[in-house]
């Protein structure tokens, strides 16, 4: 009884202290926020194909082929000799109507005297109108067989021409379907269309056709540049355009996708048709903006598996958030409420703003006219818009007047925008244009909305976007060098953003949950228009995620094997989330 009591007891300690062994702490890695250039592009397989293919064939002349001077791969000119077709029928056949438009000429020569003659005497009454009139006949048949002789003896020429034939455009052969010694048909003198002697293009521009996935199709639009990459030459990248995007969808293995054309120069001749490899179309460049790796970006849905893992509390990091996003609605800075946008400065204006329209509402609060601000709308506007909107305020100054200072009243931290959008709206009633597009005239006018949020009342805003982080705090879009790189894009690509959640890491090596507001993103890293400084540190949590999801799996199996004791595993109950928080984060550069 002892025996077994001891070893029951030293099996629960084995248990107990491998679990103590396991709960190590989860490394967390981070990563700087730093500058970088952001590419995003779509990719997509692609085939080499001549932009324009001729089919040379032999227009008029049937025969045998006697000579043929080319290959596939040969360079000609135009006028150069292809073939030549056997010209002896054509000869005799051109010696005849040589012959029958001779006779047809002697016979018109003769039924005109006799025509003239036929017209005096019948003038003279000498003979009858009936007489006349069968010389006349006689004429007219003698013209009808003259024009039939001479049509015959043009086609009875031009096929002896077209015996030889040349190239009717400079290009390189790439395909050849006849031999010496074969009969061919004419083109035009044949049902099916004649016999195809060879194909050529020009082969110094070609083409790269490119299947693009549907889910992609939507970015890409003519005037792209595109990189096409072929597996002959590796190392050699092939710089083209976007020549245009197919409407027809093609339908391999139930994927969809689009044809997109790129046109790509082939000066040196290194592009063979039928030649596979990959196609990069350019969607859009960043220059040097702030970025942070994917693996730190988090939405709200994951703030209940990802704060135990650096020891925080997840309804304390969710309600510390909801905080901070009424504050940027409130127009209390960009951080917190700093009264004068020193830290993050537009970072509240353009998070309150990145989920409502482009007009004048961009200064209400979120889900003003609807939950989520799903009651507007964005809009976009042209040249005509801009000016019809212009017009109508130099024609009346005075609501013009009334209109700005009611948008410096809605800039003001403690103003009711919502009683005073009504006002808004009625002055622009009164203007006879919509509010929505003259206040995306307006942020269009002042660079895109630098001056229309509600963080840049105190030049935070407004120094992040022009002056960079000197004089704002956090830098955003004005930051960014590549805004001068202009890509041509799908409508509506250009504007887009969304908010994302950082875990950023203080000096004291704890963790700060901060909504930021993000821009383009490609496989790698993610741009940063608002909510971070450079050098900041962010956590990377995939990683960690998946270490805490193995040390909880590894906690429940100690635990069913310690058969539910107490002592049989800490830290497994409660699943991967227990498991986590039982491990204490440690931070690691």
């Amino acid at each position: 009884m002892n025996r077994r009591f001891l070893f029951a007891l030293a099996a629960l300690l084995t248990v107990a202290a491998c679990g103590k062994k396991a709960e190590k702490p989860v490394a967390i890695q981070t990563a700087p926020v730093t500058r970088r250039d952001i590419v995003v592009d779509a990719t997509a397989t692609a085939t080499i194909e001549p932009i324009n293919i001729v089919e040379v064939k032999s227009k008029t002349a049937s025969g045998q082929i006697t000579k043929m001077t080319v290959e596939v791969g040969s360079y000609v000119k135009p006028g150069d000799l292809i073939v030549q077709i056997d010209t002896r029928d054509l000869t005799n056949a051109a010696n005849q109507a040589q012959a029958d438009f001779e006779a047809a000429q002697a016979k018109l020569t003769t039924s005109t005297a006799q025509k003239k003659r036929s017209d005096d005497l019948f003038k003279q009454r000498i003979i009858t109108a009936t007489e006349n009139e069968t010389a006349n006949l006689d004429f007219a048949n003698a013209q009808a067989s003259f024009v039939r002789a001479k049509t015959s003896l043009d086609l009875a020429q031009q096929r002896l021409e077209d015996a030889t034939v040349r190239a009717p455009v400079e290009g390189t052969v790439i395909d050849k379907t006849v031999s010496l010694g074969q009969v061919i048909q004419a083109g035009t003198s044949s049902v099916g269309g004649g016999s195809t002697i060879l194909k050529m293009a020009d082969l110094s521009r070609v083409r790269a056709r490119a299947l693009v996935n549907e889910t992609d199709i939507g970015q890409i639009v003519a005037g792209q540049e595109a990189t096409v990459t072929v597996d002959a030459f590796p190392d050699h990248p092939f710089h083209g355009k976007v020549e245009k995007v197919e409407p027809q969808a093609v339908v391999q293995q139930n994927v969809t996708m689009f044809p997109v054309l790129i046109s790509l120069s082939n000066e040196e001749g290194l592009l063979k048709p039928g030649m596979n490899g990959e196609a990069s179309v350019l969607v859009d460049r960043r220059t040097s903006v702030l970025a942070i790796p994917n693996d730190a970006v988090r939405s709200m849905r994951e703030v209940q598996n990802i704060a135990p893992l650096l020891n925080l509390n997840p309804d304390s990091v969710s309600a510390q958030l909801r905080a901070n996003m009424g504050a940027m609605f409130r127009g209390n800075g960009g951080n917190g409420g700093a009264p004068n946008g020193a830290r993050n400065g537009n970072r509240g204006g353009q998070a309150g703003r990145m989920q409502t329209s482009n007009g004048e509402v961009d200064l209400l609060p979120q889900g003003f006219g609807g939950q989520g601000g799903g009651g507007f709308q964005r809009v976009e506007v042209t040249d005509a818009d801009c000016k019809k909107v212009s017009d109508a305020l130099k024609k009346q100054p005075a609501v013009a007047k009334e209109l700005q200072a009611l948008r410096q009243q809605m800039l003001s931290p403690d103003a009711d925008r919502r009683a005073l959008f009504p006002k808004m709206q009625e002055l622009y009633g009164k203007l006879g244009v919509d509010s929505r597009i003259a206040g995306a005239c307006q942020r269009r006018e002042s660079g895109n909305g630098a001056n229309g949020g509600m963080g840049s009342m105190n030049g935070g805003a407004q120094s992040g976007r022009t002056g960079g982080p000197q004089a704002g705090g956090s830098a955003s879009r004005g930051d960014q060098a590549g805004r001068a790189v202009e890509v041509p894009q799908a409508p509506g690509l250009r504007a887009r953003s969304r908010s994302g959640l950082v875990f950023v890491q203080k000096a004291d090596s704890t963790w700060e949950p901060r909504m930021v507001r993000l821009g383009v993103a490609n496989f790698d890293y993610t741009e940063v228009l608002d909510g971070l400084k450079e050098g900041e540190r962010v956590a990377l949590l995939s990683a960690a995620a998946m270490q805490a999801q193995r040390q909880a799996a590894t906690d429940r199996a100690r635990q069913m094997m310690g058969g539910g004791s107490p002592l049989g595993g800490t830290g497994g109950a409660g699943g991967g989330r227990g498991g986590a928080a039982a491990a204490p984060a440690r931070p690691r550069n």
